[in-house]
């Protein structure tokens, strides 16, 4: 005989059916990409066209973090001499500002048409001030542990590029993606302090830097 689900079952089985099919996706860039995100607006990111030279990144960029838009400032001056300048303010410890010297900027390119943008001295902010002042190397050697003085240091940690999936060290310095959003703007796109840890729930906006002022 036939067994029929009771009507106030169905609901219910249809949630979890719903729930079990998405959580088997077998696209598990899905689950944390900025290309999946429904609030990302500005997505998809494609590299910069053709015509893209480096003076297109001459101008002034900025992001917020922990609570954007009113969260914490990070802010980039690129200049036409290849010299830039980075400033930093945290809301949530009154006082801290970070104001980098004016150090060299450069451009990388790849057969695919990826650019990076290498700013020598400049520091990861998106994972907290901790983080940032590591200057992409390892943490000290705990003092908690016998012998440890807190040096050597424990092997640097690896970035992820989320475009070109793949891990690189930012050793004294930032390197961020050079993109081109959905309405043709650059944008400057931060890596991944995690590979599974990329868009911020404000419509990942504090994932990259957006040119809020041209020479």
């Amino acid at each position: 005989m036939e067994r029929r689900l009771r009507p106030s079952l169905v609901p219910l089985a249809l949630l979890l059916l719903v729930t079990g099919s998405a959580c088997m996706c077998p696209c598990p860039l899905a689950s944390y990409s900025p290309f999946a995100n429904p609030i990302c607006l500005e997505a998809p990111y494609s590299p910069p066209p053709p015509t893209f030279q480096d003076s297109d990144l001459v101008g002034t960029w900025e992001t917020r973090y922990a609570g954007w838009p009113a969260g914490d400032l990070d802010r980039l001056t690129l200049r036409e001499d290849g010299t830039f300048r980075q400033v930093y303010e945290n809301y949530q410890l009154k006082g801290y500002v970070y104001e980098s010297q004016w150090a060299e900027w450069r451009v990388e390119r790849f057969p695919d048409g990826r650019v990076r943008v290498h700013l020598e001295g400049g520091r990861y902010y998106a994972s907290g001030i901790t983080i940032a002042e590591l200057d992409g190397l390892g943490f000290p050697c705990p003092t908690s542990q016998p012998g440890c003085t807190g040096e050597p240091r424990l092997p640097p940690h690896p970035f992820y590029d989320p475009f070109a999936r793949e891990y690189l060290y930012m050793e004294s310095e930032l390197v961020l993606n050079v993109r081109v959003d959905s309405a043709g703007e650059l944008l400057l796109h931060h890596m991944w302090y995690h590979s599974d840890g990329g868009f911020a729930v404000s419509g990942c906006q504090a994932d990259h830097f957006r040119r809020v002022e041209t020479p």
